[in-house]
């Protein structure tokens, strides 16, 4: 529709609204050009062809934007008592689940943000996508409604993403 066409694609953010890098040519994020589609940097008005898989840009920022987890450091969530996230723009808080009776589940942040929350299962010593949810911006909290399993083990990761959205911000399951 209208409202989502022009906030996700027209509507230009504010710099100070976004976390942003120099660009890399050589990004795999990076698509080949021919000649004559670009004219600056003028080095590039010959064509651009990334050399192809992960350039040390890449490399950086997805160990910027994917920390590694700290169990120390992460709380765990338990069922009817919420968590503050106290997280700013471009950062991400974890928690441990580990559910003491199989059952359906739902994991929902409250308050104003734009966030992304992924859940996953530990599997000998491996982290395995179960599920996640991200708002895209839009005045809604994320949500999971998922299946765990008694004495297993989970990870969630929350994300808050723009700078004019970042508010006080908790998250509970039940």
């Amino acid at each position: 529709d209208h409202d989502t066409t022009f906030r996700n694609i027209i509507e230009k953010l504010s710099p100070t609204d976004v976390t942003g890098t120099q660009w890399d040519p050589n990004s795999i994020m990076h698509y080949a050009f021919a000649a004559g589609l670009i004219d600056e940097p003028e080095q590039y008005r010959n064509g651009l062809t990334p050399a192809g898989g992960l350039s040390q840009h890449d490399i950086e920022e997805a160990k910027a934007f994917y920390p590694l987890i700290n169990d120390a450091a992460n709380s765990q969530l338990t069922p009817l008592r919420s968590e503050r996230l106290g997280i700013g723009p471009m950062q991400q808080k974890n928690f441990v689940i580990v559910p003491d009776a199989t059952r359906d589940y739902s994991i929902q942040t409250f308050g104003e943000s734009d966030a992304v929350m992924v859940l996953f299962e530990e599997q000998g010593g491996e982290l395995k996508y179960l599920h996640g949810d991200d708002d895209s911006g839009t005045p809604r909290n994320v949500s999971l409604h998922v299946r765990l399993i008694k004495g297993n083990r989970y990870i969630l990761r929350i994300r808050m993403m723009a700078k004019s959205t970042a508010g006080d911000v908790a998250v509970m399951i039940w």
